[in-house]
């Protein structure tokens, strides 16, 4: 069985819930385009916003890496981390003041699984390329 899925599954959910979140503000606050500078918003947004723009690339090399080179063990590991990571990032980013520790190694855990996996499928390739 694929592993890949089911992280793509549990971030699936976790993206939702980060879109409920800017949903209620934006509710809240009677705020339907932008964020009309309100902070609480901003925030919202951008917290989506950084897992909209980084998750993908990472689920597609967990997917790459799993089904060219059947290492499970490697998306088990990286897929965990992602999650931490991400979670880690949202908490940093909601209180900066007090957690701004999370943001910053949610942002290098999720930027490590990026090159690692990018630099294992480079490697894995390399005796094909030459």
């Amino acid at each position: 069985m694929l592993l890949t899925p089911l992280f793509a599954a549990i971030l699936g959910l976790f993206y939702i819930y980060l879109s409920l979140s800017v949903v209620k503000v934006r509710f809240g606050e009677k705020i339907s385009l932008g964020t009309s500078e309100n902070r609480a918003l901003e925030k919202a947004v951008r917290i989506h916003g950084n897992f909209a723009e980084y998750v993908p690339i990472v689920l597609i090399l967990m997917w790459f890496v799993e089904t060219m080179t059947m290492s499970r063990s490697l998306v088990l590991i990286t897929g965990v981390l992602l999650v931490i990571g991400r979670i880690m990032h949202m908490i940093g980013m909601k209180n900066p003041r007090k957690w701004l520790i999370l943001r910053q190694f949610g942002t290098v855990i999720t930027l490590g699984i990026i090159g690692f996996l990018s630099l294992y499928l480079l490697y894995w390739y390399l005796p094909v390329v030459l």
